[in-house]
């Protein structure tokens, strides 16, 4: 549960002045932010019902969802790190808009929706709760489309977007 909450907690330099951001979003675009965390809590918030409905049982393969849930909460607070002020809940970049090439995303170039997929599959399968892994394919399947919206968003904005394209994976480095 601590791994749970520490990905929604953003530790911050006191000693460091952070630069006024300026976000930029269509209403087109922060529907899709909503409905994309709306499937993403949903799926959160509904694995441990169904889990307590189901008598909370217990099976082998939750080693294999803790470890996609450890791996999830982890990989997120890693690519946030690695954004830093260029992190935006928007599909729009943080303007000024640069290119972040470092770290995992010399390699991934959405990390942060890979590790939050590892969450969304990871959660359901610990817990045992079949039916909210229907709301993972669900979320699955919007990450896809914002990704889509975003890389064109990210490609109109910055220059070197396409050679970057070129050169990383998606999500899963020779598969996505």
């Amino acid at each position: 549960m601590g791994a749970l909450v520490a990905l929604f907690v953003r530790f911050v330099d006191p000693e460091t002045t952070r630069a006024p951001r300026h976000l930029v979003g269509s209403e087109a675009d922060v529907a899709l932010v909503r409905r994309h965390h709306a499937l993403f809590y949903a799926v959160v918030l509904l694995a441990p019902v169904e889990w307590w409905l189901r008598g909370r049982p217990a099976a082998a393969c939750q080693l294999v969802g803790a470890g996609l849930a450890f791996a999830g909460v982890a990989g997120y607070r890693r690519a946030g790190r690695t954004l830093g002020d260029s992190l935006s809940p928007l599909v729009a970049p943080v303007e000024p808009a640069t290119l972040v090439e470092r770290g995992v995303y010399g390699r991934i170039r959405h990390p942060m929706y890979l590790a939050e997929l590892a969450l969304a599959f990871g959660l359901p399968i610990v817990l045992g709760a079949c039916w909210a892994l229907v709301g993972s394919v669900l979320f699955a399947g919007a990450v896809v489309h914002r990704i889509g919206v975003e890389e064109r968003a990210l490609a109109e904005r910055l220059p070197a977007y396409p050679d970057y394209v070129a050169r990383t994976a998606r999500l899963i480095p020779h598969v996505y």
